[in-house]
């Protein structure tokens, strides 16, 4: 059977190395829309930040943002939602803080932080959002929040606080890597397999019609779940490590390549 619901991650899988989406990977898209294949996103990112890459592709579907915590339209619709306790946000807080590692977290699809630095700077120019350094007040921003961002200064860094937070943070939040030196902290159970099985319910998909495809640790869940799950070119080692397939990277078309194998 071919792929009937398709689902992509979006940095470093949709878009290139340029954070651009290439037009015959456009065109790719449109032609699988057209013939009846339902495609959407599946990322890490706040779905202010998704929100413009799916109105330039014209598409208007739920959409899967933080990693599963959100599924929301386009046109503003939410399909499901699922907010972390404010104490853990609050505990999680002050362990970054205690080593002096940059957390960020989003509430009402805003992004709030202790204060401005190198790190903020870098994740609101490769988001395309603006955040809110708030200082001492961050505590008045953790209702609502689907999870939270933690930035290292090297991936060493990053690896270390993913081995840490899963010792001290054991059953109550799920650490897994984005890019090299972003660490998601997610809800257990919430991840992008869960929220396209949410999808496929949606719209009366079968498991053997589901495509997942990406590049990173985040997308590892929703690879393993799919009937077709692709690693990109581009894709880490343990992304490689357990796909069933594997087209070109983000810079030579990969989405188009997974279109024309698995959709039609």
């Amino acid at each position: 059977m071919k792929a009937k619901l398709f689902v992509t991650d979006m940095d470093g899988t949709l878009l290139n190395s340029q954070r651009k989406i290439t037009d015959k990977v456009k065109l790719a898209i449109k032609k699988a829309v057209e013939a009846g294949v339902i495609f959407t996103v599946a990322t890490g990112r706040m779905h202010i930040s998704a929100l413009p890459y799916v109105q330039e592709l014209g598409i208007d579907v739920p959409v899967i943002t933080y990693n599963g915590a959100l599924i929301k339209y386009a046109s503003g619709d939410e399909v499901f939602a699922s907010y972390l306790d404010k104490q853990l946000v609050q505990s999680l807080v002050d362990y970054a803080h205690g080593q002096n590692i940059y957390i960020q977290l989003y509430s009402d699809d805003k992004l709030y932080y202790y204060q401005e630095n190198e790190l903020s700077k870098f994740y609101q120019t490769a988001a395309g959002v603006i955040g809110h350094p708030v200082g001492d007040a961050l505590d008045k921003y953790m209702d609502k929040v689907p999870k939270l961002l933690l930035i290292g200064r090297t991936p060493e860094e990053a690896d270390r606080a993913v081995r840490d937070i899963a010792a001290k943070f054991s059953g109550q939040i799920v650490a897994v890597k984005s890019t090299p030196i972003y660490v998601e902290l997610i809800k257990p159970g919430i991840n992008k397999a869960s929220a396209i099985a949410k999808m496929a319910e949606i719209y009366k998909v079968p498991a053997e019609a589901i495509l997942a495809i990406g590049d990173s640790n985040n997308d590892i869940t929703m690879l393993q779940a799919a009937h077709y799950g692709v690693a990109m070119g581009n894709a880490n080692a343990d992304v490689k490590k357990v796909a069933k397939y594997q087209v070109a990277d983000c810079d030579h078309d990969g989405i188009a390549e997974a279109i024309e194998r698995f959709c039609f």
